[in-house]
């Protein structure tokens, strides 16, 4: 009778520990797939910088971003950068621009990750974005002609001010060509929010945004490093 005792506890044991285990695998396994943030990406534009040395210095922009990985599936992101222009048109009027510009907003991954599968680090995104660009601009020589008394006059516009506001819908793709290196593409259709009343003095260009209209579109192409959280590290303070 002792040794049948000892089989059916030995018996309980075992199922205990396999039990445990597999309980304490599965509960982990859940703190992976749910993890709140999964590290982030630093990421700068090379289509602002090539488009800049294309035209000559007519129009210039440079910018990059910093871009979360929430859950594999969505994706913050806040783009900042400088921009600027400086052109002569055909009237001989010079318009002269510069300032900051930001944006805001968050992507969606499109693509399905299969369950109890690694997530991809490739990426087709979908989102929208806040633009706020703060800039100052010259209009000078402009030439305004009496019909009436004849002759002519010269009107200079210096260091003007002005705040424009715009949002964008964005979609793109971003791959990983080296460990933690990403390469992507996003295209973009601006829509500006405060729209220059007709027969104003504006500015021709806006950095962040581009030729003053009413909407437009933009491509950036981005190279980025991905910067991981410890997912291990945050396992084992979860056990302790």
């Amino acid at each position: 009778m002792r040794s049948t005792y000892k089989y059916i506890i030995s018996l309980l044991l075992l199922f205990n520990g396999i039990y445990g285990g597999a309980q304490e695998k599965k509960e982990n396994s859940e703190l992976v797939k749910t993890l709140l943030l999964n590290g982030f990406t630093v990421q700068a534009d090379i289509a602002s910088i090539v488009s800049s040395i294309l035209s000559k210095g007519e129009t210039y922009s440079t910018e990059g971003s910093v871009q979360l990985d929430i859950k594999h599936k969505y994706y913050p992101i806040v783009e900042v950068g400088f921009g600027g222009a400086n052109k002569l048109s055909v009237d001989n009027i010079d318009f002269k621009t510069n300032g900051l510009f930001g944006r805001f907003g968050v992507d969606i991954n499109l693509l399905k990750q299969k369950k109890d599968a690694k997530a991809s680090n490739n990426l087709f995104l979908a989102g929208a974005r806040i633009g706020v660009s703060n800039l100052r601009y010259d209009i000078t020589n402009i030439s305004i002609t009496d019909n009436y008394w004849g002759g002519a006059e010269i009107l200079n516009f210096n260091d003007r001010p002005a705040t424009k506001v715009w949002f964008e819908i964005v979609a793109g793709v971003r791959v990983e060509v080296f460990r933690n290196v990403f390469m992507g593409w996003t295209i973009r259709n601006k829509n500006l929010l405060n729209q220059d009343k007709e027969g104003e003095i504006s500015s021709w260009y806006i950095p962040g945004f581009g030729i003053n209209s009413s909407s437009t579109w933009g491509f950036n192409y981005t190279l980025g490093y991905r910067f991981n959280t410890s997912i291990k590290k945050i396992k084992e303070n979860n056990q302790l």
